[in-house]
């Protein structure tokens, strides 16, 4: 491996997801949750700089991180006189569309964008047609895309291993755009397009512009989905999904850590039905799901492979949310 196969990485708020989730779980044997975590792991990637508004956690980070570089605005790093292959934008969503067309002038060849890239896909668009222009890729961080145990579902279902595919109830809370966008851009890549059929109440459980809502869709092939606001965000976090299939129900609990198969068989109380068993238990691929992104982000840049999370199959979730947000106002 030579330094000229380094990507040298520039990483923009210095939060949770930037690096803190690792600095402070505690199992330290876990795998990477965060882009600091996975770049420092990967062996093509070098982190050389980060930037965030307060020096005081800047300075922080990059002691944590071994960063040589902290600075408190994408200004600082410009003057500096430095490029960064890929810059992570790990800031708040209100900062996305400003950092992103800021740091375009740090002439990145990929940008790794926390979700949503923007607040409305208005922005976003904007934000796309820019990057496009500079020649630069935009991978948005909807992480289950990347989770190796939904890949197989999706290869499952697609060629029909599991049978038809009866029904989808989703569980979140915590915002339709903020959490509930990780459902809808989830099930859009397992089982397709969908279109709104019914819009409910809105409950704003945490933000003040972003309700979490009851939304009732439906799939290109029929099948019925139902997004439910589970407890409120001050209760605990949720996000569950349940699919029932012909001769199976597959639960992801703890936002994919662990997944539950309940399989169809005849019972032994009542003659002539066919029951759900208790169900067998296995660990999710959730926890490998930021390696396996980083890993993708070299290759789309080494190899000229497909992104697993873009903003194009982004902006398809944030288009559904806008228009769940703007029936709610109804």
């Amino acid at each position: 491996m030579n330094n000229s196969d380094i990507l040298s990485v520039l990483i923009i708020g210095c939060g949770n997801i930037a690096g803190d989730l690792d600095s402070n779980k505690l199992d330290i044997d876990l795998l990477p949750l965060t882009h600091a975590g996975a770049y420092a792991e990967h062996p093509y990637f070098s982190i050389q700089a980060c930037i965030d508004v307060s020096q005081n956690k800047v300075e922080r980070f990059a002691s944590q991180w071994d960063i040589p570089n902290a600075y408190t605005s994408i200004d600082q790093a410009v003057q500096a006189g430095a490029g960064y292959d890929v810059i992570s934008i790990c800031s708040p969503t209100g900062c996305h569309f400003e950092d992103v067309s800021a740091c375009l002038a740090l002439s990145p060849k990929l940008i790794f964008c926390e979700k949503p890239v923007t607040d409305t896909v208005k922005d976003t668009l904007k934000i796309k047609a820019a990057c496009d222009q500079a020649g630069v890729l935009l991978a948005v961080n909807y992480l289950r895309r990347w989770d190796e145990r939904v890949l197989g579902l999706k290869k499952e279902i697609a060629t029909n291993q599991r049978g038809s595919l009866r029904s989808v109830v989703g569980y979140y809370n915590k915002g339709i755009l903020n959490n509930g966008s990780h459902l809808l851009d989830l099930l859009g890549f397992l089982i397709g397009e969908m279109s709104i059929k019914h819009v409910g109440q809105a409950d704003y459980d945490f933000f003040s512009n972003d309700p979490s809502v009851c939304v009732t869709l439906e799939a290109e092939s029929s099948v019925p989905v139902l997004l439910v606001p589970g407890a409120k965000a001050s209760d605990y976090s949720m996000f569950e999904m349940q699919m029932v299939f012909d001769n199976s129900m597959l639960l992801m609990l703890d936002g994919g850590l662990r997944w539950v198969e309940r399989t169809a068989s005849d019972s032994l109380v009542f003659d002539g039905y066919r029951v759900l068993d208790a169900g067998l238990n296995s660990q999710g691929g959730y926890l490998m799901a930021m390696s396996n992104a980083v890993d993708n982000i070299w290759g789309a840049l080494a190899r000229e492979e497909p992104l697993n999370s873009s903003v194009d199959t982004a902006l398809v979730a944030h288009a559904l949310c806008e228009d769940i947000l703007a029936a709610c106002k109804h």
